[in-house]
């Protein structure tokens, strides 16, 4: 099945230079968040702490709940869950065992609403050095990644498209930090798997692109550099359109249908794919392009 015309020709290109100003004002958007909305809002997963999922059989204020936990604490924040009277109550570190905080918990929402108006869904609880130790452990996890990708592309394609590879990455992951930002989404152990899975997907969609234009290289020698580019990524087009066009039907059911849990990690992906995509055609390409002038690309 081909969407795109075998003689197709678009000038990627050509317009490399607009997408330049798209690019440098996505990665704007992104760092400005920092100063203007904060650090991204980590999980208990890397804070510590209690998370408690607590759903109501009557209507109930947050401002209601907050009263209840008030004893636990000024930090504690309270998410309302779409669909319900269902809630989730993060609470700072706590000593406490977690059987001890469960049964405090069941005491106090007794007290304030009543013993058969609730019931406890789950409860996690982390420590802060293990919280703290998952920070590290992610910072690493994301790191690696990255450096053996960048060893794998400049052993099978060159050491210029493995850079042009690693940056659209980094491209890819700035834009997604800047969206769990600006919508203050909670970066959590789920959330830092669709980081993980992003980065896959894509550098599989780069490798693609990659692997025609090292195979244009050897039959198009003479034809300027921009060229093979252009007619590499409109070789693949139909393949990456088909590609990310499947991967987000999937992914608009998990956004739609699935649990508040998921609908984040399925945010994380719908973000990721469509800056992938674009990243593998306007960021990996007329970056080695501009690097060909420093690092002269191998042909042949």
């Amino acid at each position: 099945m081909e969407l795109i015309k075998p003689n197709t020709s678009i000038d990627f290109m050509g317009n490399r230079h607009y997408a330049y100003i798209f690019t440098t004002v996505m990665i704007l958007l992104a760092l400005v968040s920092i100063p203007l909305k904060g650090q991204i809002r980590l999980g208990v997963d890397f804070t510590g702490g209690a998370m408690v999922q607590v759903k109501f059989n009557k209507s109930v204020h947050t401002d209601e709940i907050r009263d209840a936990f008030k004893s636990m604490g000024e930090g504690t924040v309270i998410q309302k869950l779409s669909g319900g009277e269902e809630f989730v109550v993060r609470l700072e570190t706590l000593e406490e065992g977690s059987e001890k905080l469960h049964q405090q918990v069941n005491e106090m929402l007794a007290n304030k609403f009543g013993k058969d108006s609730f019931e406890v869904r789950s409860l996690e609880m982390v420590g802060p050095k293990v919280g703290k130790d998952l920070q590290q452990s992610a910072i690493w996890a994301t790191v690696i990644a990255l450096s053996l990708l960048l060893i794998y592309m400049a052993f099978r394609f060159t050491f210029t498209m493995g850079l042009g590879a690693i940056v659209c990455l980094l491209h890819d992951l700035c834009i997604l930090y800047g969206f769990f930002v600006w919508s203050g989404r909670e970066f959590n152990l789920t959330i830092l798997a669709a980081f993980l899975t992003v980065i896959g997907y894509d550098i599989n969609d780069t490798i693609v692109v990659c692997d025609r234009t090292r195979d244009n290289l050897k039959s198009m020698k003479k034809q300027p550099l921009a060229d093979i580019f252009n007619a590499s990524i409109n070789q693949t087009l139909s393949r990456t359109i088909l590609t990310s066009g499947f991967t987000m039907l999937s992914v608009a059911a998990l956004l739609f249908f699935g649990t508040p849990v998921l609908q984040d990690f399925a945010w994380a992906l719908v973000v990721g794919i469509i800056f992938g995509t674009y990243s593998s055609i306007f960021v990996a390409s007329p970056l080695v392009l501009e690097l060909d002038r420093v690092l002269p690309v191998k042909r042949g």
